[in-house]
């Protein structure tokens, strides 16, 4: 019964670690995740008015990232549930051979979900890519439009100059006049 009890504490010893190291590596992209975000945010933070659909979407993808934080922590208490099993090992020694199977299978089913979210968190990486693109498009646009409505600016204060320039000769003119009708007539 002992052998038994060892060969059942390191398996579960080893499919704690696979966890571990697993979510080590999640927890990684995740990590790797929020930096690009990061970067994109200070991009967003000139233009953010053109890009509301954007954040809109990176806010479903937190979301998204907020539901797999849950699920692991859903994981971690039901380890925590196996540990104090263990307390009681000799009396309940069947039912934690049925909980081991049931264990495994959830595990296998965490490892195809970690899968799926891998698969995902890669088309979000190319979808970042084709913002970071778009980004760039348009802040070159951007460039463009705002020198273009620099010349028409300059080309506007220039015609007023202009127009300036011929009201005050009026005015001198009209005032040269007035002193001329104002002095006395010599």
């Amino acid at each position: 019964m002992e052998a038994i009890l060892r060969e059942i504490l390191a398996k579960l010893t080893n499919i704690e670690s696979n966890f571990l190291q697993f979510q080590q590596e999640v927890r990684n992209q995740f990590v790797r995740i929020d930096e690009r975000f990061a970067q994109i945010d200070e991009r967003f933070a000139q233009i953010d008015e053109r890009f509301a659909q954007i954040d809109e979407r990176f806010a479903q993808i937190d979301e998204r990232f907020v539901q797999i934080d849950e699920r692991f922590a859903q994981i971690d208490e039901r380890f925590a549930q196996i540990d104090a099993r263990f307390a009681n090992m000799e009396a309940r020694l069947t039912a934690l051979e049925q909980e081991m199977k049931e264990t495994n299978k959830r595990i296998s089913r965490l490892e195809e979900e970690m899968c799926d979210v891998k698969k995902r968190l890669e088309h979000v990486e190319i979808q970042l890519a084709d913002v970071k693109e778009t980004v760039y498009r348009l802040e070159m646009q951007l460039a463009n439009d705002v020198q273009t409505l620099l010349q028409h600016i300059y080309k506007k204060i220039d015609e007023k100059g202009f127009e300036i320039y011929a009201l005050n000769k009026r005015l001198h003119h009209v005032e040269a006049t007035i002193e001329q009708l104002q002095s006395p007539q010599r």
